[in-house]
């Protein structure tokens, strides 16, 4: 008689969680205009169509959208308006900035709203922020050209750090023990816009470096920032002036290796198919010791 009521309050255990895991993630990619010293507008297309056709993504992600030129300008843009919709949402999205460039839809040059932009709102509400190439949050390209840059304020105050800096230091990144669980396929290269640790030091921020400079253990790249207080997470990933890159792009296999290791082990996404999968999972386990 135990073994029934335990089973049935562990059946209503599992029907509660297959109806509070019923939504999924969205992810929106901007792959406008680039700087182009930094990545070619050619590579942040084909890095953006790499990611929205990679099978692990479609899986993951309810909805993936890319966004070009044109969708990006104001806050009231097709971008704008998809970052207002996935804030405050009950749901945990993500944006990656696959063009390494701050478009207005998601932070106004220059530092107009130096608190409370669109992706500051974003993050702040437990999302995800993805940035590659160039200094996170440092400039717009809009249209081809180069807007008035935000410069470092961007991060500083999306980040809250006041003074924060990803200026150039250090030898090359040699990857951490984190790299090479959760981004196999990550090798030694030089950033030229790592993150300043200890600049991170008793802040809100946690940083889970994956690969660190061999002669500056405060100087890493690419690497995760995970909020104490709020959830946000903001990554910045293979900050390197590199049009074009010989091999395979990291900027694209990297950031799904990321999502899919990382951030399905520490984010806080759930998609149908996966709660699913955990209850007959369980039910197995159950069944078997009847």
């Amino acid at each position: 008689m135990k073994q029934f009521f335990l089973i049935s309050a562990l059946s209503l255990s599992l029907f509660a969680l297959a109806l509070t895991s019923t939504f999924a993630a969205d992810l929106a990619i901007y792959s406008g205009p680039t700087n182009p010293g930094w990545i070619s507008q050619e590579a942040a297309i084909a890095n953006a169509e790499t990611i929205t056709n990679d099978d692990q993504m479609k899986a993951i992600f309810e909805s993936i959208e890319n966004y070009g030129d044109g969708d990006e300008v104001g806050y009231d843009s097709a971008l704008g308006a998809w970052m207002q919709a996935h804030t405050g949402n009950g749901q945990q999205d993500v944006f990656i900035a696959a063009s390494g460039t701050a478009p207005s839809a998601v932070y106004q040059f220059p530092n107009v709203d130096p608190d409370g932009s669109n992706i500051e709102a974003f993050v702040e509400d437990g999302n995800v922020f993805i940035n590659v190439a160039d200094w996170i949050l440092y400039m717009s390209y809009e249209g081809g050209t180069r807007s008035a840059d935000n410069g470092a304020a961007g991060a500083a105050n999306v980040f809250d750090i006041p003074g924060l800096s990803f200026g150039n230091r250090g030898g090359p990144q040699v990857p951490t023990a984190e790299g090479e669980k959760y981004l196999p396929s990550l090798v030694e290269f030089q950033s030229d816009r790592p993150w300043h640790l200890e600049q991170f030091d008793g802040t809100d921020w946690e940083v889970i470096p994956f690969a660190v400079s061999n002669d500056d253990p405060n100087s890493s790249d690419p690497a995760v920032a995970v909020n104490t207080t709020d959830g946000g997470i903001i990554a910045a990933m293979w900050q390197k002036a590199q049009p074009e890159w010989d091999g395979d792009d990291p900027r694209a296999s990297g950031v799904i290796e990321f999502i899919a290791n990382w951030l399905m082990e520490n984010g806080a996404i759930t998609t149908p198919v996966e709660a699913q999968d955990k209850i007959a999972t369980t039910w197995g386990k159950i069944k078997s010791v009847r």
